[in-house]
Protein backbone atom coordinates (compact mmCIF):
# COMPACT_ATOMS: atom_id res chain seq x y z
CA UNK A 1 0.00 0.00 0.00
CA UNK A 2 1.20 3.88 -0.53
CA UNK A 3 1.56 5.59 2.20
CA UNK A 4 -0.06 8.97 2.41
CA UNK A 5 -0.17 11.72 5.04
CA UNK A 6 -1.54 11.12 7.90
CA UNK A 7 -2.61 7.20 6.71
CA UNK A 8 0.45 5.56 8.59
CA UNK A 9 -0.78 6.70 12.32
CA UNK A 10 -4.77 5.86 11.23
CA UNK A 11 -5.43 3.21 8.89
CA UNK A 12 -2.63 1.20 9.07
CA UNK A 13 -2.52 -0.15 12.22
CA UNK A 14 -6.87 -0.28 12.50
CA UNK A 15 -5.93 -2.57 8.71
CA UNK A 16 -3.58 -4.62 10.73
CA UNK A 17 -6.10 -5.06 13.67
CA UNK A 18 -8.32 -5.94 10.97
CA UNK A 19 -6.00 -8.53 9.17
CA UNK A 20 -5.39 -10.36 13.06
CA UNK A 21 -9.22 -10.48 13.39
CA UNK A 22 -9.94 -12.10 10.13
CA UNK A 23 -6.90 -14.82 10.85
CA UNK A 24 -8.21 -15.23 14.03
CA UNK A 25 -11.90 -15.81 12.31
CA UNK A 26 -10.17 -18.53 9.86
CA UNK A 27 -8.58 -20.01 12.19
CA UNK A 28 -11.97 -20.39 14.30
CA UNK A 29 -14.29 -22.16 11.16
CA UNK A 30 -10.76 -24.25 10.60
CA UNK A 31 -11.12 -25.49 13.62
CA UNK A 32 -15.18 -26.50 13.75
CA UNK A 33 -15.22 -28.47 10.39
CA UNK A 34 -18.53 -29.90 11.33
CA UNK A 35 -19.78 -26.52 10.60
CA UNK A 36 -16.79 -24.33 8.60
CA UNK A 37 -19.05 -20.81 8.70
CA UNK A 38 -19.00 -20.83 12.24
CA UNK A 39 -16.55 -17.95 13.76
CA UNK A 40 -16.55 -18.86 17.41
CA UNK A 41 -13.43 -20.47 18.71
CA UNK A 42 -15.43 -22.33 21.09
CA UNK A 43 -16.81 -26.01 19.74
CA UNK A 44 -20.16 -25.86 17.88
CA UNK A 45 -22.80 -27.82 20.36
CA UNK A 46 -26.08 -27.35 18.45
CA UNK A 47 -27.92 -29.09 20.87
CA UNK A 48 -27.43 -30.04 24.28
CA UNK A 49 -28.71 -33.83 25.63
CA UNK A 50 -28.87 -35.06 29.12
CA UNK A 51 -25.86 -38.37 28.23
CA UNK A 52 -22.97 -37.32 30.82
CA UNK A 53 -25.14 -35.33 32.97
CA UNK A 54 -27.48 -37.06 34.07
CA UNK A 55 -27.65 -40.89 35.45
CA UNK A 56 -30.69 -40.91 37.10
CA UNK A 57 -34.43 -42.00 35.70
CA UNK A 58 -35.32 -41.68 32.08
CA UNK A 59 -36.62 -38.03 32.04
CA UNK A 60 -39.95 -38.04 30.53
CA UNK A 61 -40.30 -37.02 26.60
CA UNK A 62 -42.21 -33.86 25.70
CA UNK A 63 -43.59 -31.31 27.09
CA UNK A 64 -44.95 -33.82 29.94
CA UNK A 65 -42.88 -30.83 32.40
CA UNK A 66 -45.12 -28.12 31.01
CA UNK A 67 -48.46 -29.69 32.48
CA UNK A 68 -47.23 -29.64 36.43
CA UNK A 69 -47.44 -25.69 37.54
CA UNK A 70 -44.99 -26.09 39.65
CA UNK A 71 -42.13 -27.52 37.35
CA UNK A 72 -43.30 -24.99 34.27
CA UNK A 73 -42.95 -22.01 36.52
CA UNK A 74 -38.88 -23.27 37.55
CA UNK A 75 -37.98 -24.04 34.47
CA UNK A 76 -39.26 -20.85 33.21
CA UNK A 77 -36.75 -19.25 36.17
CA UNK A 78 -34.04 -21.00 36.12
CA UNK A 79 -33.54 -21.17 31.94
CA UNK A 80 -33.19 -17.64 30.48
CA UNK A 81 -29.62 -16.74 29.52
CA UNK A 82 -29.46 -13.86 31.94
CA UNK A 83 -29.61 -16.09 35.00
CA UNK A 84 -26.47 -16.97 36.91
CA UNK A 85 -25.84 -20.60 37.11
CA UNK A 86 -26.09 -20.07 41.31
CA UNK A 87 -29.10 -18.17 41.55
CA UNK A 88 -30.46 -21.30 39.59
CA UNK A 89 -28.84 -23.73 41.81
CA UNK A 90 -30.49 -22.32 44.68
CA UNK A 91 -33.94 -22.24 43.05
CA UNK A 92 -33.81 -25.72 42.18
CA UNK A 93 -32.27 -26.57 46.10
CA UNK A 94 -35.51 -24.41 47.02
CA UNK A 95 -37.86 -26.17 45.33
CA UNK A 96 -36.62 -29.97 46.00
CA UNK A 97 -35.81 -29.20 49.44
CA UNK A 98 -39.78 -29.64 50.92
CA UNK A 99 -40.64 -32.46 48.67
CA UNK A 100 -41.10 -35.58 49.80
CA UNK A 101 -38.95 -39.05 48.35
CA UNK A 102 -41.84 -40.03 45.83
CA UNK A 103 -42.27 -36.02 44.79
CA UNK A 104 -39.24 -36.04 43.98
CA UNK A 105 -38.85 -39.27 42.05
CA UNK A 106 -41.58 -38.02 40.13
CA UNK A 107 -40.80 -34.27 39.83
CA UNK A 108 -37.40 -33.83 39.55
CA UNK A 109 -36.79 -35.99 36.32
CA UNK A 110 -39.43 -33.64 34.65
CA UNK A 111 -37.50 -30.34 35.71
CA UNK A 112 -34.52 -32.17 33.81
CA UNK A 113 -36.90 -32.91 30.76
CA UNK A 114 -37.84 -28.87 31.01
CA UNK A 115 -34.77 -27.56 31.69
CA UNK A 116 -33.09 -29.36 28.73
CA UNK A 117 -35.85 -28.25 26.70
CA UNK A 118 -35.74 -24.41 27.35
CA UNK A 119 -31.72 -24.74 27.27
CA UNK A 120 -31.80 -25.83 24.01
CA UNK A 121 -34.68 -23.04 22.70
CA UNK A 122 -32.05 -20.34 24.14
CA UNK A 123 -28.92 -21.64 22.70
CA UNK A 124 -30.13 -22.30 19.46
CA UNK A 125 -31.61 -19.02 19.40
CA UNK A 126 -28.02 -17.23 20.35
CA UNK A 127 -26.74 -19.56 18.04
CA UNK A 128 -28.83 -18.56 15.20
CA UNK A 129 -27.49 -15.05 16.06
CA UNK A 130 -24.21 -15.89 15.86
CA UNK A 131 -24.52 -16.61 12.25
CA UNK A 132 -25.93 -13.56 11.34
CA UNK A 133 -23.55 -11.49 13.36
CA UNK A 134 -20.80 -13.00 11.25
CA UNK A 135 -22.47 -13.09 8.47
CA UNK A 136 -22.54 -9.10 8.65
CA UNK A 137 -18.71 -9.31 9.93
CA UNK A 138 -18.08 -10.81 6.33
CA UNK A 139 -19.49 -8.26 4.67
CA UNK A 140 -18.52 -5.87 6.33
CA UNK A 141 -14.84 -6.97 5.89
CA UNK A 142 -14.88 -7.19 2.36
CA UNK A 143 -16.07 -3.24 1.99
CA UNK A 144 -12.94 -2.34 3.88
CA UNK A 145 -10.82 -4.49 1.35
CA UNK A 146 -12.86 -3.15 -0.83
CA UNK A 147 -12.03 0.72 -0.10
CA UNK A 148 -8.45 -0.14 1.09
CA UNK A 149 -8.06 -1.40 -3.35
CA UNK A 150 -9.97 1.88 -3.44
CA UNK A 151 -7.30 4.12 -1.58
CA UNK A 152 -4.74 1.96 -3.29
CA UNK A 153 -5.51 2.75 -6.36
CA UNK A 154 -6.27 6.66 -5.36
CA UNK A 155 -2.23 7.21 -5.43
CA UNK A 156 -1.36 7.66 -8.83
CA UNK A 157 -3.89 10.07 -8.86
CA UNK A 158 -2.47 11.93 -6.11
CA UNK A 159 0.66 12.15 -8.15
CA UNK A 160 -0.25 14.33 -11.14
CA UNK A 161 -0.07 17.44 -11.36
CA UNK A 162 -3.61 17.97 -12.93
CA UNK A 163 -5.45 16.54 -10.64
CA UNK A 164 -3.52 16.25 -7.33
CA UNK A 165 -5.72 18.48 -5.46
CA UNK A 166 -9.06 16.75 -6.00
CA UNK A 167 -7.00 13.26 -5.80
CA UNK A 168 -5.68 14.30 -2.64
CA UNK A 169 -9.20 15.16 -1.21
CA UNK A 170 -10.65 11.54 -2.43
CA UNK A 171 -7.54 9.98 -0.94
CA UNK A 172 -8.67 12.01 2.58
CA UNK A 173 -11.99 10.92 2.22
CA UNK A 174 -11.46 6.97 1.45
CA UNK A 175 -8.82 7.10 4.33
CA UNK A 176 -11.37 8.02 6.92
CA UNK A 177 -13.85 5.59 5.55
CA UNK A 178 -11.50 2.77 5.63
CA UNK A 179 -10.73 4.16 9.49
CA UNK A 180 -14.30 4.05 10.80
CA UNK A 181 -15.29 0.70 8.79
CA UNK A 182 -12.16 -1.15 10.40
CA UNK A 183 -12.95 0.43 13.64
CA UNK A 184 -16.32 -0.47 13.58
CA UNK A 185 -15.47 -4.03 12.24
CA UNK A 186 -12.99 -4.40 15.58
CA UNK A 187 -15.91 -3.22 18.02
CA UNK A 188 -18.04 -6.02 16.55
CA UNK A 189 -15.49 -8.83 16.93
CA UNK A 190 -15.24 -7.58 20.72
CA UNK A 191 -19.05 -7.95 21.01
CA UNK A 192 -18.82 -11.20 18.67
CA UNK A 193 -16.51 -12.70 20.70
CA UNK A 194 -18.74 -12.40 23.98
CA UNK A 195 -21.58 -13.56 21.91
CA UNK A 196 -19.68 -16.92 21.33
CA UNK A 197 -18.87 -17.08 25.19
CA UNK A 198 -23.09 -17.56 25.91
CA UNK A 199 -23.78 -20.98 24.50
CA UNK A 200 -20.64 -22.54 26.32
CA UNK A 201 -21.52 -20.80 29.61
CA UNK A 202 -25.67 -22.07 29.26
CA UNK A 203 -24.00 -25.69 28.80
CA UNK A 204 -21.89 -25.70 31.19
CA UNK A 205 -25.24 -24.41 33.53
CA UNK A 206 -27.07 -26.71 32.53
CA UNK A 207 -24.84 -29.65 33.58
CA UNK A 208 -24.78 -27.69 36.74
CA UNK A 209 -27.95 -28.24 37.04
CA UNK A 210 -28.51 -31.86 36.09
CA UNK A 211 -25.90 -32.46 38.31
CA UNK A 212 -27.62 -30.80 41.37
CA UNK A 213 -31.31 -32.40 40.28
CA UNK A 214 -29.80 -35.80 40.18
CA UNK A 215 -27.93 -35.24 43.72
CA UNK A 216 -31.51 -34.64 45.15
CA UNK A 217 -32.83 -37.63 43.82
CA UNK A 218 -33.66 -39.76 46.96
CA UNK A 219 -31.18 -43.41 46.73
CA UNK A 220 -33.35 -45.96 44.84
CA UNK A 221 -35.72 -47.93 47.07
Amino acid sequence: MMTFPGLRSTVLPALLALGMALSAAAGARAANAADPDWPCVQRLVPNLTAAGVWSGPVPPPGDAWRQVPDVAALVTRITPSAVREEAGLRMIGDFAAPLDAEARRRLLPLVLSGTLAETNQVRGQIIERIGAFARRQRGLADTVQHLTEQLDASGPEAEKPDTAGDAKARQAELQQRVFFATKTFQDAERTLRYMCEVPVRLEARFGAYARALEAALPAPP
